[in-house]
């Protein structure tokens, strides 16, 4: 059980999962930390690249492979892609985090789900597994963010450009 030997943080959302994701995973390597990547292009363990990525999040089978090899390398921490597909199939069933992110979501993998509805649900079944040890972090500029955070046993955050939130943030230069 790879996970629970690592701060294992979940980033989910239609939109910015991977940028998210390798912000996170370059400025803990910056800041010197053993750091793993599972995103949709690539899974990274500390400066090397292991291999290009053929999903989102891995199957399961892959991911606990990943996650040991990042243990095995000594990493601390993992910054990965949770893809709402990943959730509906149980891609992350039996996987400790220790947070989740929230970033946004539109009306898109409908083709995948069927309604809009069944994506929320999907994206909002990944912060009810969160145990009450972790965090949720959920953008409060999207309408459905709040919606994320319900019945969530996670300590809840909240981000914001516009809305009032815990973190704020603003945009000095575009």
């Amino acid at each position: 059980n790879p996970s629970v030997r690592l701060t294992l943080v979940g980033v989910t959302g239609t939109n910015r999962k991977t940028t998210t994701a390798t912000l996170l995973f370059k400025l803990f390597r910056k800041f010197g930390y053993s750091v793993g990547l599972i995103s949709t292009i690539r899974y990274h363990i500390n400066d090397r690249q292991t291999e290009e990525a053929t999903h989102t999040t891995p199957d399961a089978i892959k991911l606990n492979q990943l996650l040991q090899e990042m243990v095995n390398a000594g990493c601390t921490h993992c910054f990965m892609e949770v893809s709402s597909h990943a959730m509906a199939q149980h891609r992350v069933s039996g996987i400790t985090f220790a947070g989740g992110i929230f970033t946004n979501i539109t009306h898109d993998h409908l083709d995948f789900h069927g309604t809009f509805e069944n994506y929320l649900k999907a994206k909002k079944s990944f912060f009810d597994m969160l145990p009450a040890s972790a965090f949720a972090l959920t953008n409060a500029d999207d309408r459905n963010g709040k919606v994320m955070l319900k019945n969530t046993a996670a300590h809840t955050y909240s981000y914001a450009l516009k809305s009032p939130a815990d973190f704020k943030a603003k945009i000095l230069e575009s």
